[in-house]
């Protein structure tokens, strides 16, 4: 995974870009959340997973409210740089709790994240994010959709997710589990905005509200799981760069404990 950074565009340095491949947390039951092919079911458990309908109306949305959460905590308490996933759950509160990951390259293992029973998780697998910023002239959401999608080419190549040792049905060929918040007639949500604090994640610009933004990616949304442990592993690959010949891979273990 990468770091956020100033993308290096042939235009402003100050344009703002950010992949985020994601280091995410499944279940031991994994009642994997649904894409527009509906509601779903793990027959090896015999449960159903959240109503699809659900995902449907509100991934979109939580997709930004994600980034939103995100990008307004400072690098030295932003839950994508703590390591062990100890902080996992600062800022959080009512029925649906927000997993995150790290954002480089490095194999990560987190095994100090905990989630109180009863929560709906929601997170992305491989998701990125563009927004606009003083002098990059990105005026409208659509010209910011067009450098996160055709600028920097958003593109994901792959997608795994293991949870004790039961794979998770990803492929990003067919589009399932994806949502975004963006000007195009497949995102379910709007642009929005991102309100950075001091020291973001990005370094720059100063801290302030900034938009428009959008976002793209894959997400998965679980029922509250069982209290216990659980062990995940995931990663994926793809693209999101002014150079083509530049990819991202990122592959994680998740010891997750919900209690």
């Amino acid at each position: 995974m990468r770091s956020p950074r100033i993308a290096s565009r042939r235009r402003s340095p100050l344009t703002l870009v950010l992949v985020m491949v994601v280091a995410m947390l499944l279940s031991c039951t994994w009642l994997v959340g649904v894409s527009s092919a509906g509601t779903t079911t793990d027959t090896r458990q015999g449960a159903p997973t959240i109503d699809g309908r659900l995902f449907d109306l509100s991934a979109g949305a939580l997709s930004a409210a994600w980034w939103r959460f995100v990008m307004s905590k400072p690098v030295n308490a932003n839950p994508l740089t703590d390591t062990t996933g100890a902080i996992c759950g600062q800022g959080q509160s009512g029925p649906i709790f927000f997993l995150v990951g790290s954002f480089d390259t490095a194999v990560r293992v987190r095994d100090k994240c905990v989630v109180p029973a009863g929560k709906v998780l929601f997170f992305p697998v491989v998701n990125g994010v563009d927004v606009h910023v003083p002098e990059d002239h990105l005026y409208t959401p659509r010209l910011v959709w067009d450098d996160l999608q055709v600028t920097n080419g958003f593109a994901v190549r792959s997608l795994f997710a293991t949870v004790d040792g039961k794979s998770v049905p990803l492929d990003p060929a067919n589009n399932h589990f994806r949502a975004c918040a963006g000007p195009v007639r497949r995102c379910s949500a709007p642009a929005f905005s991102l309100t950075l604090p001091d020291k973001n994640l990005f370094v720059t610009p100063a801290a302030g509200k900034y938009r428009p933004a959008v976002a793209d990616g894959y997400y998965l949304m679980l029922k509250p799981l069982p209290k216990g442990c659980h062990t995940i592993t995931f990663g994926g690959a793809g693209h999101l760069n002014v150079d083509p010949t530049v990819d991202f891979t990122q592959d994680t273990t998740y010891h997750l404990t919900v209690r």
